[in-house]
C-alpha cells in the first residue's frame, strides 16, 4: 500500500454516487484565531489497497510541539465492489474525514501521519497561522 495523495480542504463530502468531493482546497490552514477552534477536512487516497479486506486506519495531526490535534483510529470494513480491470497497484480507496473544532493552540508547521495496519504509509505537513496574528 502507498499514499497517492493527501489533500486539505475546508469541506469534503463522501458520496456513494459521486465519490469524494472537495470544497476550497487549501495549502495552509488559516483560522480566524489562534489559539482557537477550526473546522476543515482531509482527503486521503491510498493505492494498492485491498478493499476486500478489513484494515485498521490511523490519522494523526500533530502540532509543532508534538501534541495531537486530530486523532482518528478506526477499522475500515471490507467493501464488496465490482471487479476492476486495473492492475492491483492502481486499485485503492479514497476517503474524506471532517475535523470539526480542531483546537489549534499555536501557529506553525503541523504534520499529518497516515498509518494502515500498523505501517506508516505517509506524512504530509501543513502550515497553520491565525488571521489574528
Amino acid at each position: 500500500m502507498r499514499i497517492s495523495d493527501i489533500i486539505f480542504c475546508l469541506k469534503a463530502t463522501n458520496s456513494v454516487e459521486t465519490g469524494v468531493n472537495a470544497d476550497r482546497i487549501v495549502n495552509v490552514l488559516n483560522p480566524d484565531y489562534i489559539p482557537g477552534l477550526f473546522t476543515f477536512s482531509i482527503i486521503v487516497m491510498i493505492l494498492d489497497y485491498d478493499v476486500t479486506q478489513t484494515h485498521s486506519l490511523s490519522l494523526k495531526l500533530s502540532s509543532p510541539s508534538g501534541e495531537q490535534v486530530v486523532m482518528l483510529d478506526t477499522m475500515v470494513p471490507s467493501i464488496a465492489g465490482e471487479p476492476s480491470n486495473l492492475p492491483k497497484e492502481y486499485q485503492g480507496i479514497t476517503f474524506a474525514i471532517d475535523c470539526n473544532n480542531a483546537n489549534f493552540k499555536s501557529s506553525g508547521l503541523y504534520k499529518l501521519t497516515v498509518t494502515v495496519d500498523g505501517s506508516t504509509l505517509g506524512e504530509k505537513e501543513i502550515f497553520v497561522k491565525g488571521k489574528n496574528e
